[in-house]
């Protein structure tokens, strides 16, 4: 116990006043966002007719498209601005238009068009937030602490997700599609009076390059270092084929196992509390051995546990396989960003982020719209084994990366 207590109060969330602000409020905001993926899932399928499972694919797409197409601009802006104005400007827009979709359905106004054009341009405030947190840590914990730092902040969406997932179903019962929608607007303006409160000044260091200069500095750091470059890479192929899962988990509960929208919390919780476990544990560990056998051996349980769903249509073993899965993803997250944090320079951190999740999302639309077509004109289940087969694959390819120059 006492070892245990000295632990707790070493943590960066007890130590950083300004880092467990940020994580606060992250935590809400995110789980108003698994809130709303939640509620737009189950609606899309259960209004969009005899081509629902397509566009759930499509939907899923468009929400990751802006990532792709604005992500690296974002991210040169936020090296270039205060990151603290560039989260607050983030969080006020995106609760605006969560506000609008919210209303429109509420007024029994929505239509997929709609629901296409305001979806788009809210996850398009997604990057610019994400890149000003990424490269806001180090200054809001310290060196020393930077890797328990990463792997607590790489638990935000895990933990959030475990209580948006759990509590879904329960708020959609009470106040339906829209009230799901509403809260997330709500969390947004949360997430934006914990950054209000943060006091650290988070302005750009140095300055003076334009631009375009900046942006072009960001590309070639990324595209000259060939140890980085390839496991982003490997990052996006990964990506490609663990992806479908966030449109594969809605098919099984409703037409594999044909349950209500109960079941896809339940689902969601496990595969979100898996991965929230390891993160959370791995906050509390100081330093990582090879991150190269790290990555192995997470692609390779996420591709075994993936696999597992092909064969079972007991709903426990589901949840099983799911929380398994989670876990491995939570792992393998955890080593790569502490990885990128400890050798990526500070004054490229919110560019160098926002390429590494534009490289990671690229495949994210074609593989949503891919799989959905897959299981409209074949089966999810077919789906589910490709996919598997493939992340087995890849976890051996891991090994054969060039390794990046990192000690921890």
């Amino acid at each position: 116990m006492p070892e245990l207590l000295a632990a707790v109060r070493a943590h960066p969330l007890a130590l950083f006043a300004d880092f467990r602000r940020l994580f606060a409020g992250r935590v809400i905001s995110a789980v108003g966002d698994k809130f709303f993926s939640i509620a737009i899932a189950w609606w899309v399928l259960s209004r969009a007719g005899m081509n629902s499972k397509f566009h759930l694919g499509l939907i899923m797409a468009v929400n990751v498209i802006p990532v792709v197409v604005f992500g690296p601009f974002l991210g040169t802006i936020a090296d270039r601005c205060d990151k603290r104005r560039v989260m607050l400007a983030a969080d006020a827009a995106r609760a605006a238009l969560m506000l609008a979709l919210a209303g429109l359905l509420w007024a029994d106004g929505l239509t997929l068009a709609w629901l296409y054009t305001l979806c788009f341009l809210i996850s398009g405030f997604g990057p610019l937030f994400e890149s000003a947190v990424a490269a806001s840590i180090a200054r809001l914990t310290s060196p020393e602490k930077l890797p328990q730092a990463v792997a607590a902040d790489s638990s935000v969406m895990q933990f959030s997700n475990v209580v948006g997932s759990a509590l879904g179903s329960v708020l959609m019962a009470a106040a339906g599609v829209a009230g799901a929608f509403f809260f997330n607007a709500f969390s947004y303006l949360v997430s934006f009076a914990a950054v209000w409160t943060v006091k650290t000044p988070l302005r750009p260091e140095g300055g003076g390059a334009s631009f375009r200069a900046e942006f072009r500095a960001g590309i070639a750091y990324i595209f000259g270092n060939r140890p980085v470059l390839a496991l982003i890479l490997a990052f996006a192929a990964f990506n490609f084929f663990v992806g479908p899962i966030l449109i594969l988990i809605p098919m099984i509960v409703k037409f594999t196992l044909r349950e209500s929208v109960t079941w896809l919390a339940v689902f969601e919780t496990f595969f979100a509390l898996g991965s929230s476990v390891l993160a959370v544990a791995l906050s509390f560990k100081r330093s990582y051995g090879d991150i190269y056998r790290w990555f192995f051996f997470s692609l390779l349980a996420v591709g075994v546990s993936f696999g597992g769903l092909y064969f079972t249509q007991d709903r426990y073993a589901v949840c099983a396989l799911l929380f398994a899965a989670g876990a491995a993803l939570g792992a393998g997250n955890a080593v790569a960003l502490t990885l990128f944090q400890a050798t990526v320079p500070d004054a490229m951190k919110g560019r160098f982020f926002a390429v590494l999740t534009t490289l990671a999302y690229a495949v994210l639309p074609l593989t949503f719209m891919l799989n959905g077509m897959l299981a409209e004109k074949f089966s999810i289940g077919l789906s589910i084994a490709g996919n598997a087969c493939a992340v087995l694959a890849l976890s051996f390819v891991v090994l054969l990366l060039p390794r990046v120059n990192y000690k921890g």
